[in-house]
């Protein structure tokens, strides 16, 4: 059993199953959600959690609905903030073009599509949970969650950033809403 489960991106081709798991594009949400975002809000991606169920042997998220990840950026590309959100069923709504609106994300509208594979803890790419890569504090990380590298794909996504942008959780793991973002640049 792996330590950490690796992401790989590939642009999605059209008419995809937007139901899948993937990094931009049509976020497919709860209904109850359709006006519960900011303005400044941007969706960065969403995890179909049955994709990564075999992968995850320690249990670190549900095994069943879907996991999404929205970025505040109202003090722009230099201070994100994280909106993680647990839903546990399908959704039934698709928001195109949800980036469109927000200035300088208006070109993360194209889906990257999302597969998963066991990796080790250290693995240094595009990854839920592990090691922390680039970590050189004398304190232990916290539990990560997510860990992008802007350089690990095509999106460009945050790609000035030579480093990593890392989601840790929080005191309880079962409380997504105390999901931090921290980027680390190498």
């Amino acid at each position: 059993m792996s330590n950490s489960i690796k992401i790989k991106l590939s642009k999605a081709p059209d008419g995809y199953d937007l139901g899948v798991s993937k990094f931009f594009g049509t976020p497919t949400l709860p209904l109850a959600w359709e006006n519960d975002f900011y303005e400044d809000e941007i969706f960065l991606c969403q995890i179909r959690l049955s994709d990564i169920a075999e992968l995850d042997g320690k249990g670190l998220l549900p095994h069943s609905g879907y996991l999404y990840v929205f970025l505040h950026t109202e003090d722009g590309e230099y201070d994100l903030h994280a909106d993680v959100r647990y839903f546990d069923g399908e959704p039934e709504l698709a928001i195109d073009d949800f980036n469109a609106a927000v200035e300088g994300y208006e070109k993360y509208n194209s889906a990257y599509l999302i597969e998963f594979a066991a990796a080790e803890e250290d693995y240094d790419g595009t990854k839920l949970f592990g090691t922390p890569s680039d970590w050189n504090y004398e304190d232990e990380s916290p539990r990560m969650l997510l860990q992008y590298d802007p350089l690990d794909n095509d999106t460009g996504f945050l790609d000035f950033l030579d480093g990593y942008v890392y989601l840790f959780f929080g005191d309880d793991e079962n409380n997504f809403g105390g999901i931090t973002l921290h980027a680390e640049y190498s």
